[in-house]
């Protein structure tokens, strides 16, 4: 017996990749540069957001830092 397609087969590997092709480079047609105002925003965005970082990072480092030698030299005095 001959097998008929239906409708919910899926179409072939050449098909599937056209129609992805297709739809990468109707996508691409939607796409916007940003202005070199956009970018310089959204560079200073980045930037701030790095050092507040970067801030937050060395804030707790010198915090625990701290801790950790205080528990030490009491460690240190009980030992004696």
């Amino acid at each position: 017996m001959a097998s008929t397609k239906t409708q919910t087969e899926r179409p072939g590997l050449v098909a599937r990749l056209r129609n992805w092709f297709h739809d990468v480079v109707a996508e691409l047609r939607r796409v916007t540069k940003p202005t070199p105002e956009e970018t310089t925003q959204m560079v200073l965005v980045v930037i701030s957001f790095v050092l507040v970082v970067a801030i937050w990072f060395a804030v707790w480092d010198a915090v625990l830092t701290y801790v950790t030698q205080r528990i030490e030299a009491w460690v240190d005095t009980i030992g004696r």
